[in-house]
């Protein structure tokens, strides 16, 4: 009889959902062969039982059998893999790649970061699939590229292209990038699906939570009173020599804010 996964880890803190972007464990100097157990051993360790799984964790070109073994290692430590980000979807075939690997997970939410052009065209196999998909655009109030996904306005045409559409948004990228984030987060609460917290300066500089302009606390605040629906999951990206000690002072200074 086989083994049954853990209990998954409980990281709903006054109603909302917690969880991690683990793309915070790459590019740190960490080996790549043992990323993922290193990032299910911080998320037991701090308490957090579930993920954005960013797909480049996993070495490139290895298939769906060890995206099976990577899930098994994340059940087992009772912890969901409820996103999958860092695959390109701009072609049917890509888009199609993602899917499979998200089903091999058990993925619910898949983060894109496409073009508003491609955000458009893939719409009906996004609707032909089960997945909810998250737009990540380059959240910009002085953006150059038209087709970017970068001003609120941006935002919103391309989620208005299907009801499978939410937002998958990162308010330290929006501080740096001129956003008044509280406000944005505020005015479209319906559509935001996942947000990643992360504390920017306005000069775009990415500092531990509470050092910089992002209003992480507030916009916290803000989704515990309106009892909305919205995942919240650490993201921290400065250069750092403790990654697992910087998620677990981020879930800290998080419980900290909501008491």
């Amino acid at each position: 009889m086989p083994a049954m996964a853990a209990r998954k880890i409980d990281s709903v803190v006054h109603g909302i959902q917690f969880g991690l972007q683990s793309y915070i464990f790459t590019r740190i100097g960490l080996p790549q062969e043992s990323l993922v157990d290193i990032v299910i051993a911080s998320m037991v360790e701090c308490g957090l039982g579930e993920c954005d799984f960013y797909a480049p964790l996993v070495a490139p070109g290895l298939g769906a059998v060890p995206y099976r073994s990577v899930r098994k290692k994340f059940d087992d430590a009772g912890i969901e893999i409820y996103g999958l980000s860092g695959f390109p979807g701009s072609t049917e075939a890509e888009l199609a790649r993602t899917f499979e690997i998200a089903e091999v997970l058990g993925a619910r939410l898949i983060t894109l970061g496409v073009t508003l052009p491609a955000a458009r065209r893939i719409v009906p196999m996004v609707e032909q699939s089960k997945f909810q998909v998250g737009i990540q655009g380059n959240p910009n109030m002085n953006p150059t590229n038209p087709d970017t996904i970068a001003k609120p306005e941006q935002y919103e045409q391309a989620v208005s292209f299907s009801k499978s559409y939410g937002m998958s948004f990162d308010i330290g990228d929006a501080t740096g990038g001129g956003y008044d984030s509280l406000k944005f987060v505020e005015a479209h609460l319906d559509r935001v699906s996942l947000i990643y917290l992360k504390d920017r300066r306005k000069d775009r500089l990415s500092v531990p939570w509470g050092e910089g302009d992002t209003p992480v606390a507030e916009v916290l605040r803000l989704i515990r009173d309106r009892h909305a629906p919205v995942r919240c999951y650490i993201d921290c990206d400065y250069k750092t020599s403790d990654r697992p000690a910087d998620v677990k002072r981020s879930f800290e200074f998080a419980k900290k804010a909501l008491a």
